[in-house]
């Protein structure tokens, strides 16, 4: 019991401080397109919706972590954490591609997007190595993903919409 107990809090303490890069990461981006291309930001609505976004998700996701390390109902504060963090992470991409289409060109923005892709798919394949039961949830937690980059980021890159 004390062994499970000490690798739920490492696991909490370790997507906590991924949040916390991520929300770095987040503010940074901000600042550096408001640095070198202010204009994609109003040129660009999504973009600035998805970078706005990410920071309050972010944050939430950080404390649904900590509240999976002491509370009783670890379950839903986990999903919860996970639902905020793939919103966020999703759209910090999205932005990101965004940012490259926009100041480098189109086919690095292909690239970016669909190398994220293919990383979350191998990550998926491998965990499904480690434990075939969690089939279900790595299907849902990839089409989330994958949805919300094709919808929020790859298609407005391509500027179908």
């Amino acid at each position: 019991m004390q062994k499970e107990s000490e690798l739920i809090v490492s696991k909490a303490r370790a997507r906590i401080d991924i949040n916390i890069a991520l929300l770095s990461i987040s503010f940074l981006l901000f600042t550096l397109i408001v640095t070198i291309k202010p204009e994609i930001l109003s040129d660009n609505i999504l973009l600035a919706a998805e970078l706005t976004l990410t920071i309050p998700l972010l944050i939430t996701s950080a404390l649904a972590r900590t509240k999976n390390i002491a509370y009783v109902k670890k379950d839903i504060w986990n999903n919860f954490g996970f639902i905020t963090y793939i919103l966020a992470y999703s759209m910090l991409i999205n932005v990101i591609g965004m940012f490259l289409s926009s100041i480098v060109n189109i086919q690095i923005c292909v690239i970016f997007f669909g190398m994220n892709i293919l990383m979350a798919l191998i990550y998926s394949v491998v965990e499904l190595i480690e434990n075939k039961v969690k089939l279900s949830s790595r299907f849902y937690k990839d089409a989330l993903f994958i949805l919300i980059l094709v919808f929020g980021g790859v298609l407005p890159s391509l500027g179908i919409y």
